[in-house]
């Protein structure tokens, strides 16, 4: 699976295989492509180096009345970038997390995108990211899928060169 950017997003400023860790506590879900995000945090840790994910469990948060984001839906947003979806996004949050009625969906939909808003693109449960670890097959093994009061852990390990 190529690991390619997309977003027109400056470059990290890290090196291929430069760091022994990367911790991403409640990120994943901001990032608009998180297949690509997940590629970059690999390509940037040493082979044997780990990968620390901690996502939030929509089950006990704001989320909770979201649907789940499916792993179609990601490779979607994956293959054709994410504006495609990028609207639906901000309509779902309009409609779930601050409960509008149908009519003012569209002119916060609007305020969105005028501030380019980075809320919670995707929502989780720990076995629909577990789905999604197992369809990307990346370079690394499942260590730990843990969860916990309000979000779950995942501990990858990458896989020697």
């Amino acid at each position: 699976m190529p690991f390619t950017a997309k977003t027109g997003r400056k470059p990290t400023k890290f090196a291929d295989r430069s760091v022994d860790f990367v911790i991403a506590s409640h990120v994943l879900e901001h990032a608009e492509d998180p297949i690509e995000a997940l590629g970059n945090f690999l390509r940037v840790i040493r082979p044997g180096g780990t990968l620390m994910l901690v996502l939030p469990d929509p089950r006990r948060t704001f989320d909770a009345p979201r649907p789940r984001t499916t792993v179609e839906h990601l490779f979607s947003d994956h293959r054709h970038g994410p504006q495609v979806s990028r609207r639906e996004h901000y309509e779902e949050w309009a409609r779930f997390n601050e409960e509008l009625p149908d009519e003012l969906v569209p002119g916060r939909v609007a305020d969105f995108e005028r501030e380019d808003a980075r809320h919670h693109f995707h929502v989780w449960e720990l076995a629909d990211f577990l789905e999604l670890l197992r369809a990307l097959k990346l370079p690394a093994e499942l260590e730990l899928a843990q969860a916990s009061n309000d979000e779950f852990a995942i501990v990858l390990r990458k896989r020697p060169a």
